[in-house]
């Protein structure tokens, strides 16, 4: 059975998803022993869930056990960005010197290039190298090192490098002490370093001295196996899964579901957490309210949206977060409220920008001039933000990002857009742009499979409708 270790503020969500699947959950905190009537398990995880960045998950663990995991976790959650290091971190390889820039090298490892700071080999030459810290959005290059590291369920043994360090979530000062003592005894004269990881926490010392010399005899092993190859560039250790999930607006809305089942949970549950602040306050007590209380679970919910409403009506100037499939995170020029009101699900909105300089709007082809108007019109259980662009009051065009539904909050709205977008000038019928590039990306599985699949059907659904999702300044209504 697959051991996975979860932490963070979606761990009930996580636990509930793997816990059906089959895994065995260990090192669960005392909230989540008692939520799934889990006896108290130490022993070591293959896998490790945990929060990233905002809005992501990060999956690492043993390969064939952690990818396992990732692939259960995206087709749980469905709606979700999908980054994947193409190589393992802490990875072994026989790369070739391709570029040199002082004692910076660039090496090639085959699947992906990487950084080695400190280099002591020149252009043309084989270096044995690990990855310490792996690619794996797009556009990111390995950072490389000299220092050989194979990792166990306790410690990684380190050839390059004679310190004994501790993980940081090992805070017991006495524990520490004794790690270090065990290891420096084993390791004397080796010339190794070792680092203890989280779960040698609760490692007997017979452990950790076993695992010792199972890694001594792999790290021989592989180490040979750089010396007898004769090609490069090559893997000779495929070190760790690592891979995150960029959790959506809709993701989110998932991992509140499977929550719900084990514990109530009001409706943005994942998403106020994510905001944190007050919010976090905010919602722990609404959900010990509705914990008392079932019946009161829809109006608890009215209030926590009419508190957000306000909240966010003295936030006036909104920023707005644009994430984009390739993990990077943009922010537009803020806009100021026009019009705020609640609706089924959630909330419409329009937005006022005033542009503050002259140039072509993107995609429309349009002059765009200082003073115009742009009113942005949102509506939160909807796929799109529609960029309306006004000049003397007269519409000269609307740009429409296809995105996942967005997340409003006080002085922010944020969104995962969808790369592929609709746009509609005075006169003219809509036209899609950028469709290769979303095709692109869901080929290469940034965007997971039923995200681009219902995109299509949202995309087709606007364009029957394009009237609904163009804000007319002239009129009375939206």
């Amino acid at each position: 059975m697959i051991r996975v270790r979860i932490r963070g503020i979606s761990a009930t969500a996580i636990s509930k998803i793997l816990l059906d699947r089959g895994y065995q959950i260990v090192q669960a905190s005392n909230i989540i022993r008692e939520r799934f009537g889990l006896d108290k398990d130490v022993s070591p995880a293959d896998v490790t869930v945990k929060d990233a960045d905002e809005d992501e998950l990060l999956v690492l663990g043993f390969y064939g056990k952690a990818d396992r995991v990732y692939r259960d976790l995206v087709d749980s959650l469905e709606y979700v960005f999908q980054w994947v290091s193409p190589v393992g971190l802490y990875s072994i390889h026989v790369g070739v010197v391709i570029e040199k820039h002082e004692d910076k090298c660039l090496v090639d490892l085959g699947r992906v290039r990487g950084i080695l700071y400190n280099c002591r080999h020149n252009v043309g030459d084989k270096v044995v190298v690990s990855v310490e810290k792996a690619p794996v959005k797009p556009g990111e290059i390995a950072r490389l090192s000299y220092r050989l590291r194979i990792v166990g369920e306790y410690v990684s043994l380190i050839h390059g490098s004679t310190n004994i360090t501790v993980s940081e979530h090992i805070r017991d000062r006495g524990k520490r002490e004794f790690l270090v003592a065990v290891a420096a005894a084993k390791l004397i004269g080796t010339g190794l370093g070792l680092h203890f990881r989280s779960s040698s926490l609760y490692a007997e010392k017979e452990d950790i001295e076993r695992e010792i010399d199972v890694l001594k005899n792999k790290l021989s092993e592989v180490i040979a196996k750089t010396r007898e190859t004769s090609v490069a560039p090559k893997e000779v250790y495929e070190g760790e899964f690592i891979g995150l999930i960029g959790i959506t607006s809709l993701a989110k809305q998932k991992l509140d579901e499977y929550r719900c089942k084990v514990v109530p949970t009001i409706r943005y549950h994942h998403m106020l957490k994510t905001y944190g602040g007050v919010f976090n306050e905010l919602v722990d007590f609404a959900e010990k309210l509705v914990e008392e209380k079932p019946e009161l679970s829809t109006t608890v919910a009215n209030a926590i949206e009419k508190y957000l409403v306000e909240k966010i009506l003295h936030s006036p100037r909104v920023k707005i977060i644009h994430v984009k499939p390739d993990g990077s995170r943009n922010e537009l020029t803020p806009g100021y409220f026009h019009r705020i009101e609640r609706i089924e699900g959630g909330f419409r909105i329009v937005l006022t920008r005033v542009m503050r300089s002259n140039g072509v709007y993107d995609g429309l082809g349009v002059e765009k001039r200082e003073g115009d108007i742009d009113y942005m019109f949102i509506e939160t259980n909807k796929w799109f933000l529609s960029h309306n662009y006004y000049r003397n009051g007269q519409w000269i065009g609307s740009y429409i990002n296809i995105n996942t539904p967005p997340e409003i909050l006080p002085g922010a709205i944020k969104y995962h857009d969808l790369t592929i977008d609709i746009v509609v000038k005075p006169g003219s019928e809509p036209e899609v742009i950028d469709e290769e590039e979303f095709e692109k990306q869901c080929n290469e599985g940034l965007i997971s499979e039923k995200l681009c699949r219902e995109t299509k059907e949202k995309i087709r659904e606007i364009i029957n409708n394009i009237d609904k999702y163009i804000y007319r300044h002239e009129e009375t209504k939206l």
